[in-house]
């Protein structure tokens, strides 16, 4: 929102997950969530996705039905697959989960799924400063969280060029990574 020069208003109370309030949004009660124009949307890739088609003033996204827009696409959903979901896995058996309910084995193989697809990230910004038209634009925002939480967990010390974009992407002026 603040890339877009949106007003906003962020509500970060923990108190709410799982709340019969956030239910109405988010059926698992999980947080983000948005209302937006009086309407529930939930999933962070969705909310960023839908604000930046909807706002015509900035270039944040790219038009839907082009090339650039599949590749938007396209590394959205292989951040959540085959990244995040190895992230938030690990997070689920480390500290989320009650220590009894924990699979704490499933960790090691979590890693090293995680690091096939980032493997494939880092070769792709080998040779590109961001991931669609090689330009800033909601793609990076999206990924840029994740990898950030990686960085965050110490895990993306062995990717060169990860971390030269999260470099790029810290250094920018709208930039809402913590350091």
């Amino acid at each position: 929102m603040k890339e877009l020069g949106l007003e906003y208003k962020s509500i970060e109370d923990r108190s709410l997950l799982r709340s019969d309030e956030l239910k109405k949004i988010h059926p698992l009660g999980k947080m983000p969530a948005a209302v937006i124009d009086g309407m529930p949307l939930f999933e962070s890739s969705a909310i960023c996705t839908y604000i930046a088609d909807q706002t015509k003033d900035v270039d944040l996204i790219a038009k839907p039905g082009t090339w650039p827009r599949a590749l938007h696409d396209q590394w959205v959903l292989f951040n959540l697959t085959e990244l995040e979901a190895w992230l938030w896995s690990t997070a689920v058996n480390t500290f989320v989960l009650p220590e009894d309910e924990r699979i704490p084995d499933c960790i090691p193989q979590n890693a090293y799924m995680f690091n096939k697809g980032m493997s494939v990230l880092n070769q792709y910004l080998g040779n590109q400063d961001y991931f669609v038209e090689n330009r800033f634009t909601v793609t990076d925002i999206i990924i840029g969280y994740t990898l950030n939480w990686a960085r965050r967990r110490d895990l993306v010390k062995n990717f060169r060029y990860i971390n030269l974009y999260l470099e790029r992407l810290i250094s920018r002026e709208h930039s809402e990574l913590p350091e």
